[in-house]
Parts: C-alpha cells; structure tokens; sequence
C-alpha cells in the first residue's frame, strides 16, 4: 500500500533521488546494528515474541512517517523501521520450519513457503490498488493504514502456538558459530553474494524505477496498478520455482540473477516504459527467488542457528547498501551513473556467484557417482 504513494511523498517534501537512497541506507544501517542480536535472541528465546516486537516497532514508524514532513523526521521513521525489520528477519521463515520438522515434513518447506510469498503478493496487488488511488485524494492516508495492519500482524503473532525445539543456550555462542559456518562454508559463501545481489543491487533497481516512471508520466494510482500486476506474476512465479527440484536450486538462482543483472541495464541504458520489458520478468522470478535461498540455508544448518545466519547475511548486506548509499549522496551522482555502477556490481556478484555454484555442483556429482 505504501509503494505507490511513498516516492511522491519523499518529492512532495522535496528529496532528491539520493535523499531517497539515503534513506534506505539508514534504514539498511538500523537493520545492521540490530539484525544480529535479534537472530540470535529468536534462536536462544521463543520466536512469537520476537515477531510482536518487530511487528510493534514497524507500526510506530509508519505512524512517524504518517506525520513526517522532512528528511530528519523521515530518516528517524526509517531507523524504526530497520530495528523492525531486523527483529522480524529469519524468525518468521525459521519458526515455519521449526514447526514442518515437528510433523516431519520439512521437505515441504520450499512449496509452502512458495504458496506464502504468492498469498502475499497476491494480498499486495490488492493493498497497492487500493493505495494508489486512495493516495490521489489523500496521499498520507494510505501510510496510516499501513501501521494498523502491523499492529493486526502483532496480534495475530501472540495468538500463535509454537512448537518446542532445540534452542541457543547463548547468544554469543549462537553468534560465533553462525559466522563461522557463513564465513567457511561453501554454499553459505554463495548464498551471502546472492543476498549482495537483491539485497543491495536489485534494491537500488527498485527504487530508480519509480522517478523513471514518474518521468513517464505515471501518478500513484497508475504506479499501484502497474505494480500490484507485477505482483500477480511474482505469486504464479513463487508457486511455480517453489516446484522444481532441489538439486538445482543453486542453478536456478544463477539464471535468476543473470535475468536480474540483465534488467539492470535496460534500466540503465532506456528511459522510456521499454524498461517495463525486463521488469515484468524479473517480477516473475522474483517470488521463487525468496524460496529458493531461504530453503538451502534452513536444509543446511541447524535450528539454534537459522534465524541468527539468516541474520548475518541480512546484515553484511544492509551494511553494504548502507555505505553504497552513502557514497551515492557524497559524490552527488547521477541517477544513469548510479545504475552503471550497479551493473558492473551485478555482473561481479554473478560471476562469483557462478563460480561457487560450479564448484558445488561438481562436488555433488562426484558424491553422486562415488556412490
């Protein structure tokens, strides 16, 4: 609901595009400093109350932003939202998984997960219609709404039974051997710069596309629809990837991110609606995408670490686009130079990305033919 309205909201206020990704740089900044210890809190306490915190603390900063009218009160909303997002980060998925390994089908994680991402894209092609064009009679209102929905979602949370698992007896342990797996593991290596690619290049992508688009001609409510379509091909996207086979998941997310670093450079390259071209495809893998890496990191580690790597990955990346975003305001680049600087960081990221998945994919044949 929030998408269709916020751009214009930040140009009503007068922002600059890189004010914007500034913004998003405090709000990767927050996710960094509290990511960590609230994976590692869901790990070691119950995962439920660590949801209705985020959820409580996502609700405030919608309701500072409702209110908001400059960069100052903005960033402040932005630094909640990232200590909110960081709680909510790896115990939401990791709580599901806990709960498929109590009634042994975890197998079924991807599939389910899958449908999760499609109802919710789903709910949000709704959310985003109805925003639009509530937003071209009252452009604020659509934020308040926001908050009320989170404050539902916290209710929700606290109704939920979960189920006993094996916890963290310490934090700082939990920590320590998280990193250590992230850091030496292969697999985990490559889904860390797979997160570098959404997390931080596909990120800048995102928001270059609505001053695109605005320069096209487009008001909130045609944003909303054009991006609540989009949604639609991301929920048949998610459930029909969460389909495939799990040996080649690491092969999949590679011809993702080639489809993704290719639309970075249409958006580069073109200013007229042909960028819509890539976006619609890249829409479509986007629901799969989540699923995928979500499910070689929960298949891989176990249940006293999930939520705290998940926290690790999020938080090496949120710094990155932290200091990327800050290093776009310093400089005062240009929109076009920013996006040529995110291809090249894209075409990096997937070829490093190629190289580990090569070297995990022999490995696995030659275990394969070994048996």
């Amino acid at each position: 609901m929030l998408l269709p309205v916020i751009v214009i909201i930040w140009k009503t206020a007068g922002l600059s595009f890189n004010e914007m990704l500034l913004l998003q740089g405090i709000f990767a900044l927050f996710i960094v400093l509290t990511e960590v210890p609230s994976g590692a809190i869901s790990d070691s306490f119950k995962r439920k109350y660590v949801l209705i915190a985020g959820n409580t603390v996502l609700s405030i900063a919608t309701i500072i932003y409702y209110l908001g009218r400059n960069f100052l009160v903005f960033s402040i909303a932005e630094s909640l939202f990232g200590i909110g997002v960081a709680t909510i980060s790896g115990s939401d998925t990791s709580l599901l998984y806990d709960t498929l390994i109590l009634s042994k089908e975890e197998t079924k994680f991807k599939k389910i997960l899958g449908k999760a991402i499609a109802f919710n894209a789903v709910a949000s092609s709704a959310s985003m219609l109805i925003g639009g064009l509530i937003g071209t009679y009252y452009l604020r209102l659509p934020v308040l709404l926001v908050s009320i929905s989170f404050v539902l979602r916290a209710i929700i949370c606290l109704l939920m039974i979960e189920p006993e698992r094996v916890r963290s007896k310490s934090v700082k342990k939990t920590t320590t051997k998280s990193a250590k797996l992230l850091f030496t593991n292969r697999t985990m290596i490559a889904m860390l710069f797979s997160y570098l690619s959404v997390m931080v290049v596909q990120r800048v992508a995102f928001w270059a596309y609505q001053p695109k688009l605005l320069d096209n001609g487009f008001n909130s409510f045609y944003i909303g629809l054009l991006f609540a379509s989009l949604n639609i091909l991301t929920a048949i996207g998610s459930i029909v990837i969460s389909k495939i086979k799990e040996h080649h998941d690491l092969s999949l997310l590679l011809f993702i991110m080639i489809l993704e670093t290719a639309n970075i450079f249409v958006l580069w390259y073109f200013n007229s609606l042909i960028i819509l071209s890539t976006m619609v495809i890249v829409q479509f893998v986007r629901g799969g995408r989540g699923a995928l890496a979500n499910s070689i990191i929960q298949r891989r580690s176990s249940s006293d670490l999930r939520a705290t790597i998940i926290s690790l990955i999020s938080a090496v990346s949120s710094l990155l686009y932290f200091l990327v975003s800050l290093m776009f305001k310093i400089f005062d680049m240009s929109l076009n130079l920013i996006l040529f600087i995110m291809l090249l960081t894209s075409i990096l990221i997937t070829i490093i990305f190629g190289y580990f998945t090569t070297v995990l994919n022999n490995k696995n044949n030659l275990m394969k033919t070994n048996k």
